[in-house]
């Protein structure tokens, strides 16, 4: 496996995020609730309301500058408040500029990516390139979406957007065995790993990271009324337990693998969908909302 990570000359490397936590307990998706904690979430949430911190916005959405749009568009057609608070923002590294001239030398059976902000790179080294021939594998279908407009065809998606689903689904070798695989450099190396087990060569390319996005005081005083936050990534799930409660906040993830990055920051409730997607996101979103909503309907005991 070759990597080539090398931040530019006139550019700081970002500090470390934290590692991952363990994995969930296998089973289906949802809810990560106990008893105990539910307690202290309502708890904490009454103690927010007495210090006078207020409800806050309804919805948080934590994804880079411009892309939350999806999950906002999907959220606020049925009524919902969102306020967009990105919790990091994307870096390019050296392996960015690399791309062009590795596409071009051809051969490459694969081209992976797992993001898109992966694919956003891809597109415009290809078009750099000259738009060789390639056959590309996208995570999903949003990832998948960005290529097909960049003018990729016949970009293969996985059943669930999981990256190691997509190194499990990619075809076996038939050809030259060698795929380009240009990724964060945050990214495991599940992929490449599972890729080598199937009898592929990759060529793995740190092309970006993510580093934390600047708040203001305003944005801070956000974070700490927040009543749901959403999390398309560890790295903003990472960010957030730095510098906002995970005490009160109830976190909707994307997927999985920011479910197991909100399990191991300390969050007491924390939901997601068991098939990755904005779609799928946005229900868990609505569900949550609807289920507070019905709390807030119900009339406390008088004694």
């Amino acid at each position: 496996l070759v990597g080539l990570l090398r931040l530019s000359s006139g550019t700081p490397r970002p500090p470390p995020l934290a590692a991952m936590p363990p994995p969930l307990p296998r089973g289906g998706g949802g809810g990560l609730q106990r008893s105990a904690r539910a307690v202290r979430h309502a708890c904490a949430a009454k103690g927010r309301e007495a210090a006078g911190m207020g409800v806050g916005p309804k919805v948080l959405l934590t994804r880079e500058k411009g892309k939350n749009g999806k999950l906002r568009k999907r959220l606020e057609d049925r009524g919902v408040e969102v306020v967009e608070l990105p919790c990091i923002e994307a870096l390019e590294l050296e392996g960015a500029a690399a791309l062009p001239m590795e596409l071009s030398k051809g051969s490459w059976e694969w081209v992976v990516v797992t993001s898109p902000e992966g694919s956003k790179i891809l597109a415009r080294a290809w078009s750099q390139a000259g738009k060789p021939p390639v056959r590309v594998a996208a995570v999903g279908t949003a990832t998948a979406k960005i290529l097909e407009n960049a003018g990729f065809e016949g970009v293969f998606v996985p059943s669930k957007a999981h990256a190691t689903t997509l190194a499990a689904e990619l075809p076996p070798p038939e050809g030259s065995r060698r795929v380009l695989y240009p990724v964060s450099a945050l990214a495991k190396d599940e992929v490449q790993v599972l890729l080598g087990e199937k009898g592929f060569e990759v060529e793995r390319i740190d092309s970006y990271t993510t580093v934390p996005a600047t708040w203001s005081a305003d944005d801070e005083k956000t974070a700490r009324s927040a009543q749901i936050v959403t999390f398309g990534s560890p790295s903003a799930v990472h960010v957030w337990a730095q510098r906002a409660p995970v005490d009160s906040p109830i976190a909707v993830c994307i997927g999985g693998t920011s479910a197991k990055a909100c399990r191991g920051a300390g969050f007491l409730r924390i939901e997601f969908p068991e098939k990755p997607g904005v779609d799928t996101w946005a229900e868990e979103v609505m569900k949550v909302l609807e289920e507070l909503r019905v709390d807030r309907s119900v009339p406390e005991e008088k004694s």
